[in-house]
């Protein structure tokens, strides 16, 4: 399965390097977006993030962690789907730099508002469970990005892609797994993060 994986990235390494740079892009917009943040933003942002740490189950509890891998599987789906269309790829760059953006929103705001605490909250909350989730998240922006050049070629060329079309699918669901598994790690993460940080 890893060298499997390897190929693949090694073929279509122009397409991985490409989602690579977009997701680390919306990751450094995210970071400094932070710092244009207005006095009375910093402060409402503060108060949901206060108020996110309280509201933390202190158990892994399976409505939490379902959650979690409903929102990763969603997000996956998306992306698959785009994949199916000519014209999606443009949005699905669009995802992975916003998922960037996001990351890179999250831990630059919470290390901002709870300083060294902060940084320890990121690297154990977010930071662990992304070396599973951000692999999983450009493997399924590759893949939807490969199978949409591959239906283009198919039109213009009058050949089928139904072979093609199976294998996507099956990696997908395969990426998909991986996903649900990122989601059950943040939230195995979060709760030890705000047990440890006393949140």
């Amino acid at each position: 399965m890893r060298k499997m994986i390897f190929d693949h990235v090694r073929q279509y390494w122009i397409i991985y390097l490409t989602l690579l740079c977009v997701f680390l892009a919306g990751s450094f917009f995210g970071a400094v977006g932070v710092g244009a943040l207005s006095e009375e933003k910093t402060i409402e942002l503060t108060k949901f993030v206060d108020n996110l740490l309280v509201e933390q189950p202190n158990t892994l509890e399976s409505a939490f962690l379902q959650q979690l891998a409903r929102d990763n599987i969603i997000i996956m789906a998306g992306i698959w789907v785009l994949g199916l269309t000519i014209i999606g790829t443009p949005l699905v760059y669009l995802i992975v730099f916003t998922r960037g953006f996001i990351l890179g929103f999250t831990i630059a705001f919470i290390i901002q508002i709870k300083k060294i605490m902060g940084i320890g909250l990121a690297i154990l909350t977010i930071v662990f469970p992304s070396f599973v989730a951000v692999p999983c998240l450009l493997l399924g922006a590759g893949l939807a990005t490969i199978f949409s050049f591959l239906l283009i070629q198919g039109k213009s060329s009058g050949e089928s892609v139904k072979k093609e079309f199976f294998y996507y699918c099956a990696a997908t669901i395969v990426v998909s797994f991986g996903a649900v598994g990122a989601g059950v790690l943040q939230g195995y993460f979060s709760i030890v993060g705000v047990n440890f940080f006393g949140f």
